[in-house]
């Protein structure tokens, strides 16, 4: 599949108020954010929070009612973009290499299948029945499928579920030298982790609209919370009143202190510093806050259903 005039833009992705509703449910409410030219993006959400459906309107497979743009055109008559969806084929009596050659026939702008195979590591699977592979086999030849046609913009639905370490390491290599070659991909994953190293933009889904649009940097930026460990002779009581303290625990002889304010609460710590050793500094993990929002949302919800009662 090959998109017909490639044009400069600025933005990839337009999305602007954005609805669906499945059975009259809404899925997404209010759904608005752009996507710019070689960026790599992590979409994440609660389950059922509508990252597929969001994914499939784009795709062109859910209708959008004209309120989505990819690549200057709307989802259905874009044709540089492939994905990488959540359930993999399993077509009896059909070989990896059956569906890699039948996903390049498909674009005139296809990568040669065996380069592809060896940069992945997947050259033994070549020949093999899809049927007889293990699912996370499977995951790494429905990769290659979105990286065959050689498109602008890629979606990668939830793309490491069930992978090996080795092989999940590959395929975020792989994406990173997309990026470099100016390609832009979007990216479901509970894998939080490992999308905090490599995308550009996060946009967290909550409650159908985009709760938060922007770096990891500028979200750690909102969750200013630091954790500073460290040994030590001295009691915990003399840390219990230091500037910004949230809380404060030991474990395993280290203690742990969590922190509104990094900066503050390691001023309040250098007059001990000599007592203090393998001192740590963290600041908190998108996994973390990404929790730490749900959690936010559960004690609204509980708040607002005492009120009302």
């Amino acid at each position: 599949m090959v998109y017909g005039g490639k044009t400069n833009m600025r933005d990839v992705i337009e999305v602007n108020h954005l609805k669906f509703n499945y059975r009259k449910r809404g899925v997404l409410k209010d759904v608005s954010f752009k996507v710019g030219v070689g960026k790599v993006v992590g979409l994440i959400g609660e389950n059922g929070a509508g990252k597929t459906t969001l994914l499939k309107v784009l795709l062109g497979f859910l209708p959008d009612h004209g309120r989505a743009k990819i690549l200057n055109s709307t989802p259905r008559l874009n044709y540089d973009v492939s994905s990488m969806m959540q359930g993999d084929l399993k077509l009896p009596g059909v070989t990896v290499q059956d569906i890699l050659e039948e996903t390049a026939a498909q674009s005139t702008s296809s990568l040669d299948i065996e380069r592809v195979l060896k940069e992945l590591d997947m050259m033994d699977l070549i020949h093999q029945r899809l049927t007889s592979l293990s699912g996370g086999q499977l995951r790494r030849v429905s990769f290659a499928m979105a990286l065959i046609p050689n498109t602008r913009l890629v979606f990668l639905d939830e793309p490491t579920v069930g992978m090996d370490v080795n092989s999940r390491q590959r395929l975020w290599q792989k994406i990173d030298d997309l990026k470099k070659e100016g390609k832009t991909i979007l990216i479901t994953s509970h894998y939080l982790n490992e999308l905090e190293k490599i995308a550009d933009q996060i946009l967290i889904l909550k409650d159908g609209k985009i709760a938060f649009d922007g770096s990891f940097n500028e979200l750690q930026s909102k969750y200013l919370m630091t954790t500073i460990s460290f040994k030590t002779e001295l009691g915990m009581d003399n840390f219990t009143n230091i500037d910004s303290l949230k809380n404060i625990r030991k474990k395993n002889g280290i203690i742990y202190i969590k922190s509104r304010d990094g900066d503050r609460t390691l001023q309040a710590l250098l007059p001990l510093l000599n007592e203090l050793h393998q001192i740590s500094i963290t600041r908190e993990s998108l996994e973390k806050i990404f929790i730490s929002m749900s959690e936010e949302e559960l004690t609204d919800e509980k708040v607002n259903h005492t009120a009302s009662i």
